[in-house]
């Protein structure tokens, strides 16, 4: 029974996979004794403090059938320890084999309780074969191509073989442009040191609070009706965006480097006002 597939927790089953077997004085489980040699099934006793944590254990199992199924299940001299069914895997190979629970998820079932088949199974956790390409892939479908080069790119199946694909690739030059200047921008950027956001607030004169609204999106409706920005978008909490050269989040806090505090300086003269206003409002 160890190893094998069963179905507990009648009447509602489930399937899982047999890891042990337990009385109220061993566990059984399936071993490798010497390595290289196949498993056999070992009995380990009990801890002392075991025994009544497994009698305790059988008797709720009782209980829980007769109180709330009105279920009679007879003395509980039997438990199997199950790992429930999680779904399904997929292999290389393309097969779906099943794919049960941790050793964590462990769950016990009273022997009587648990059936070895059942008359229909679930059509949606049966393991199969891989189904072959043309029919995964057919002629004309779209995908994404993951293999070493253009990894990411958009693609179109032109043609199958029984082990392999012919797509055709999609590149767009604009996009490979883009791609290059942020490469550009990113390798040739100064290298430039960054504090932490008090230690910016500090610099610039404002409050913690003041310099976060300002480095970030901040509407307003001004007097004809119209929401507008008036924040300098240098950081993006939701998404965990940064601007590069501007800010960075180093683990749960934002830090600004040299030239976004000259900016937030620049912000802070050329908009006085509004720079004033976030002081006055969140520094109370």
């Amino acid at each position: 029974m160890i190893g094998e597939r069963t179905f507990m927790g009648w009447p509602f089953l489930q399937e899982g996979s047999v890891v042990a077997v337990s009385d109220t004085l061993f566990k059984y489980e399936k071993m490798t004794v010497v390595p290289g040699s196949p498993a056999k099934v070992v009995s380990n006793p009990h801890a002392p403090q075991g025994l009544g944590h497994w009698k305790m254990k059988a008797d709720r199992i009782e209980q829980v059938y007769s109180k709330r199924s009105g279920v009679i299940t007879g003395s509980v001299d039997i438990l199997l320890h199950v790992l429930p069914l999680k779904g399904l895997k997929r292999l290389e190979s393309g097969a779906f084999v099943k794919d049960y629970e941790g050793p964590e998820k462990e769950t016990e079932h009273a022997v009587q309780m648990c059936v070895p088949e059942v008359a229909s199974e679930d059509p949606r956790f049966l393991e199969r074969d891989a189904p072959p390409l043309s029919e995964e892939f057919p002629e004309g479908s779209k995908i994404f191509f993951l293999g070493e080069h253009a990894y990411g790119v958009a693609a179109t199946v032109s043609a199958t073989t029984e082990t392999s694909l012919s797509v055709v690739l999609a590149f767009f030059p604009a996009e490979k442009a883009e791609n290059d200047q942020f490469k550009a921008v990113v390798q040739n950027r100064r290298s430039s040191h960054y504090f932490p956001s008090f230690k910016a607030a500090e610099m610039v004169g404002i409050s913690g609070r003041a310099l976060g609204k300002i480095t970030s999106s901040f509407m307003v409706i001004t007097s004809d009706e119209q929401k507008t920005n008036v924040g300098l978008s240098l950081k993006f909490e939701a998404k965990a965006l940064k601007v590069i050269d501007y800010s960075r989040k180093e683990g749960r806090h934002w830090e600004y480097s040299e030239r976004a505090i000259d900016l937030i300086r620049e912000y802070k003269v050329s908009y006085f006002l509004l720079a004033l206003t976030f002081a006055e409002v969140w520094d109370r």
